[in-house]
Parts: C-alpha cells; structure tokens; sequence
C-alpha cells in the first residue's frame, strides 16, 4: 500500500499559486478515465497538455467503484482503451480475448479489477505521458473571445489558457459554462421519431407476483437478474388509502402520458467495492442518522416477495460481481443503492450542492446495507449474507472505504449539429465520420419511483437492444460553430436520453476521448476550427493508433447467395404488439432481427408490405434465424391477388437451401404496395422471429 500512497504522490505538479497562468495547447477538464485517454495521446500527438481533476482522484467510475466494467463487445475496443484495460488484467496475470464477444454477461471477469490498481495504473499512465495533473482545480468562469475559449478561471483563481479544450467531466461542467446548447430532458418521442425515449412504463418491468425460479446464476430464463425483481407494491402510509400519504422513497408529482417529454437523469448511486475476507473487512454498522422508517417500502418489498414463494438472499439488494483478492463489486437492484430522483439537482449543482446530494445517496445506501444485516423483518438468509460482507480496509483510503465517485449515470447532454438517436444505436441510421463505436444496449435506469395504476413502478427503467456495434458521429462531440470552435465535449456528448443509455459505457468514453486529443492536435497543427478538421487524417491517425472507430459488418451466413428481388426488411415492418430488436444470433438481412418474447400468444404479427415496380409474379421468401428455441409453427400469411395463403414454417429449421431462403411459393400481385406477408405468433410454440422477406419476379413466357 505504501507504493501505491508514493505513486499518487509524484503525479502532483509542482504547486500554483494563486491567480497563477498556466499556458498549453491542450487542456482537458475532467480527470475522469476518458480525460486521462485524452491527456496521454495529447501527448503522444506530440502536445503540451495538462489535465484538471476537481477532485482528488483520477479515473473517474472506472476507479471509482465501477470495477466490473461494462464493456459491450470487446472487438470494438481500441487504442488506449485496450491498452489500459490490457494492463490492467496483465497485472492480475490474466489476458483478454479481444476478438471474441462476451457470451452471458456484459462484462466477464477478466474486466474485474480493484479499485486502487485501476487508479494507480491511470497515474502511471499519466506520468509515462509526462502530462501534469493538477488537483481540486474547480471551474468558476469560462474567458471567450466571440466563439473561442481563451482561458479557464479556477476557483483559486488560477488560469488555464489553451488553444484546444476537452470536457472529460460526466457532467458535462465546462460544456455549460462555455455556454454550448445541451439539455436535461428526456426527450418526447415525437422529437426524433424515437419508440423509448419520454416516459416509460415497460412491461418487462412491470410489478408481477409470478416469478419463477432463477438459475445458480441468479438469472431466470430469458435473462433477467433477481436483482431486477418488480413486485406489486401498496405506495400508501395507510394500505390503500391514497389520503395518509406515499411512504419515503416514492416520488410525487404527475406522471404524465408514456412518450411525452419529461424531466429528469437516470438514478445515481455508489457501486462499493465490499470483501468477505474478514482481516480487510470493515463491518458494516449503524450510520449516523439512521431512521429505520426510511425503509418501510424495503419491508413490503420483502413481505411481497416471501409470500411469493421467493427464496430471497442479498441479490434481492444488490448484483455482485467476484473481484480479485476476495473483494466484490456490489452493483444496486430494484431495491438497492439507486435513490431515483435524487439525482436530478446534480448537473446543475454548485460544488456544495454536490457534497450535500452526494452525502444524501451515501446516507440511504449506508441505512440499507444496516437494514439488510440487523432487522428482525429481513429474512436470516439475507442478514447473514450481509455481515459476511463488508467494506475494504485497503481501498478508498481517504474515505473510510467508502467510494470517492458517485455514479453520475447521466448528466447535461449537448446539443450539436448532430444528435445521436435510438435510429443510430438500431443501426437504422448511420452517423458520419466516427470517432468511437457504440455496443453495450440501451440501458437506463430508473428516473423515479412512482405510482402507476395503483402501485410502485420505476419509471424510465428499461432495457434496448443493439443489433451490432453503431458508429458515433464526430458531430456529436463538437459544439456548434457558432457556440464553440474550439472544445470537445466527450462524456456529455450530443444524444438524446435512450441514444445516451447505450453511449454511457467506460470504454467508448476513452475512446472518444482519445480521438478528440488527435482531433485537437490537427486543429492545432492546421490552425482551424475544431468543427473544420478533416476527418480523413483523423481516421487515418485512429487506424495508426489502434483506435477503432469504424465497425466492419461479417456476415456470419454468407450462403445466402441469392440476392435477386425485392427485400423488405424487419425495420420496415408494420408490427402489432410489442416485438423486440436482436442481434445475438447472425442475421441473413440488415443489422438485426425481431422477435415476439415468446410470449403474449395471438396478439403480435408483422406485416411486410413490398412496393413492387410491376404487376406479375414472384416467389416470396422467407428470411429467420434458426435455433432449438423457434417455433415449429409459425403462422405465416401471404395476401397475393388471388387472396391469402397460410403457411406453416418451422422456425428450428435452416430457412437456407443452395444460397436461397425458404420459398412460401410463388403468388401474383399487383404493382404497388397492395400486397403483403403476415408474421402472427398466433398458435407458437416457441419463438418467432423475422428477419426479412424477399420478394423475387418469376419470369413467364
């Protein structure tokens, strides 16, 4: 431990003093993983840079307590990103498998690390650079010249003036103070043309007392953790007497309708590092403070759970994932540390501000780890599993084991020439001129806890699916000219609220981060606006430096061969219920493939509508992805000139034969959109899934 106190130690700078000014080419605010990315290939480019933590820490979540990170597919990690997290896992003695996607889980244990070796490796990283890393430096004034930056006034009075500026905060601090365009509003739908942004009550969260049994995994069949279990809840002091008032942890306030724009940032919390080993553990004991009342929606949740049939143990509360040296990255639940709502006053929030907000959530999550290890209430499986636990001696050192980051799921997110949408992550839209790759799924959490039909649900919880990894827009982390020609904005890029649940990840923060540096080099070197770099000479140093931003499409079936015709894909589809977007299994068409959940019998179709140049006929194909758990009678409707033919398909099957993709027969059709082929689940017996159908012209003599 002592190495480790001497290796924070010599990344210091030789102190300021007060009103000092410090010049660069260079300066990044924000001392996050993404800011220390963009700090050392500043440097690599060949820059003076220097790097400005309002903190005491460096490395933002990734050293924070986000220990089991989430990294989506692995392939699309380069550059700084996979130099770091490689010697990161080297220094356990392990290697990642770069190549391959994750099967099972987002992350994999070789991404687990402890919190004090992934901030001891970004100070390394920082003085093999020879960047300075100035300390508790917090912005009070932004100096601009028309549309420039020209210095950075810190509340100590010290200046940083630049020629290019990089806001690595989560916040997006710098961003606001420039005075650059961004928002703090979940977006309508209507705005975008978006299905999951503005209010959301989804059904796979919706409270349900059937549950099922979870596997040794904690997982049911299907996916979903124990950790996410929704049950009904009476909201009310009084059981069903809306007049004695909501019990603590539910938010007031109108609902409003699902889609419609609406305040608020995702949930924050603290992700601890805790250990069972018991010479490093720090028992968990009563908080200052602690009001047990508090915790009375916890209670019903546990008396709702066992006359379910629940078997309850501590990933009821919290997801934890195994780290080195017997330690454990407790990530939160449906009731765990998240304290919807609170959250919300934190982008906008004064320094002090942040200290009280960040001390509220550190008060509720310590009441509940007491809560769940002493009260009477809380079934023994669940109290003995949290005394084993506890936090660590030797991490967080200065905080009494207690994490240093608070999550900031969200914060403001620009708004630029380019916004980044749910169309981008489907890959129904594809952004120009990457700087990074998008591939974790659309994961929000919730906004608030609210009352919905008579009882708890967590609003804005969902999950979205990303087909294949998506380009993000160079766009995207550059102001409008107008507003700002020389800053990049990289953690609070320009996305709206479900675009930036997928974007939020670790690992295309770094990445980003680090194209920003060499797009801020060019800049520099070219004496131009950062909105005016030219992107070929970006790619060009991007592939030099390993850093991948651009993402190559292998078609794993291949076979399909016979191309001819006309193709209408899933995303043209009408659908009637609700249908999910996959790409778990290969596709024969288009980015990914839909299907039913296998669940909500007779109540979903699909319909493909073709425009067809001509009258005449064609022989209609049939594209799924196969697999042992497809239905063996899909119901298939082909509407042709001469009425409507059903057809059986047996979706276990392989729909390819000789390059070709099932053939439901050949129909004759008018021209136009008169025709069409319906999907329905109606009698499956397993999955259904679409993928595209093919229409091809049949020549006649």
């Amino acid at each position: 431990m002592i190495g480790f106190t001497l290796c924070l130690l010599v990344s210091v700078p030789p102190a300021v003093r007060a009103g000092e000014a410090i010049e660069t080419d260079i300066c990044i605010y924000g001392g996050t993983s993404g800011g220390v990315a963009a700090a050392v290939q500043a440097a690599r480019m060949g820059k003076s840079a220097v790097l400005l933590e309002p903190g005491k820490h460096l490395g933002g979540m990734t050293s924070g307590g986000l220990s089991a990170v989430d990294i989506g597919n692995p392939r699309t990690v380069g550059g700084i990103a996979r130099e770091y997290f490689t010697r990161l896992a080297g220094s356990y003695g392990r290697e990642l498998a770069w190549d391959k996607k994750l099967k099972g889980v987002p992350t994999g244990g070789a991404f687990a690390v402890e919190p004090h070796t992934a901030e001891a490796l970004f100070v390394t990283f920082m003085e093999e650079a020879g960047v300075p890393v100035h300390y508790e430096k917090r912005l009070t004034e932004v100096k601009k010249d028309g549309a420039r930056i020209t210095g950075l006034v810190m509340d100590d009075g010290t200046v940083f003036r630049a020629r290019v500026f990089i806001d690595t905060t989560y916040e997006g601090d710098l961003m606001a103070a420039a005075g650059v365009s961004y928002t703090l509003t979940r977006e309508a739908n209507a705005q975008y043309g978006e299905y999951l942004n503005g209010v959301q009550f989804k059904d796979s969260y919706q409270p349900v007392v059937e549950w099922g049994v979870p596997g040794e995994n904690g997982r049911r069949k299907g996916g979903k953790g124990i950790w996410d279990r929704d049950i009904p809840l009476d909201p009310y002091v009084v059981k069903g007497d809306p007049s004695s008032g909501l019990l603590p942890l539910i938010n007031s306030g109108p609902v409003g309708e699902v889609g419609s724009e609406a305040p608020g940032v995702q949930a924050y919390c603290y992700r601890l590092c805790m250990t069972d080993v018991p010479e490093n553990r720090i028992p968990v004991t009563k908080p200052e403070g602690y009001d047990v009342s508090r915790y009375e929606l916890v209670v019903r949740f546990i008396e709702a759970c066992i006359a379910a049939g629940d078997d309850m143990d501590l990933r009821w509360f919290s997801k934890y994932d195994a780290l080195p040296n017997g330690k454990y990255d407790f990530n939160t639940a449906t009731f765990g540390g998240n304290l919807p709502g609170a959250s919300w006053a934190w982008p906008e929030a004064s320094w002090e501000e942040r200290k009280a907000i960040a001390k509220a959530h550190e008060s509720y999550h310590r009441g509940l780890l007491y809560f769940l290890a002493t009260d009477p209430r809380v079934p023994e499986k669940v109290r003995e599993d949290m005394n084993r636990f506890g936090l660590c001696k030797d991490e967080f050192l200065d905080t009494g084991g207690w994490p240093h980051q608070i999550y900031v799921r969200e914060g403001r997110r620009m708004v630029s020439d380019l916004v980044m949408t749910e169309h981008h992550c489907r890959s129904e839209v594809v952004a120009e001129h990457s700087v990074g790759l998008g591939s974790y799924g659309m994961d929000l959490h919730e906004i608030r806890r609210v009352v919905h039909d008579g009882m708890v649900w967590r609003e804005g919880k969902l999950g979205g699916p990303v087909p294949q990894p998506y380009p993000i827009g160079y766009a995207a982390i550059v102001p409008k000219a107008e507003e700002c020609d020389n800053l990049y904005v990289t953690f609070a890029v320009s996305a709206s609220h479900i675009a930036f649940g997928s974007i939020r990840m670790e690992p295309p923060f770094m990445i980003m981060s680090q194209s920003a540096a060499t797009a801020a080099s060019i800049a520099i070197d070219e004496d131009q606006a950062v909105q005016d770099v030219d992107y070929v000479a970006l790619k060009k140093r991007a592939d030099a430096d390993g850093n991948i931003v651009e993402w190559t499409v292998v078609t794993a079936n291949a076979e399909l061969t016979d191309r001819a015709g006309i193709f209408v894909d899933d995303k043209l589809a009408e659908y009637q219920g609700e249908w999910t977007l996959s790409g778990s299994s290969s596709t024969l068409y288009g980015p990914g493939y839909r299907h039913d959940g296998s669940k909500g019998r007779g109540e979903k179709t699909a319909t493909f509508t073709p425009m067809l140049p001509e009258a005449g006929k064609y022989e209609v194909r049939f594209l799924y992805t196969p697999h042992s758990n497809r239905s063996t009678r899909t119901k298939v409707v082909v509407h042709h000139e001469g009425g409507a033919t059903e057809v059986a398909v047996n979706q276990r099957e392989d729909p390819l034969k000789d390059g070709a993709a099932l053939s439901l027969g050949t129909f004759s059709f008018p021209a136009g959109k008169t025709g069409s082929v319906e999907v329905s689940n109606e009698g499956a017996d397993g999955f259904v899934v679409v993928d595209a159908v093919q229409f091809v012209p049949v020549k006649t003599e």
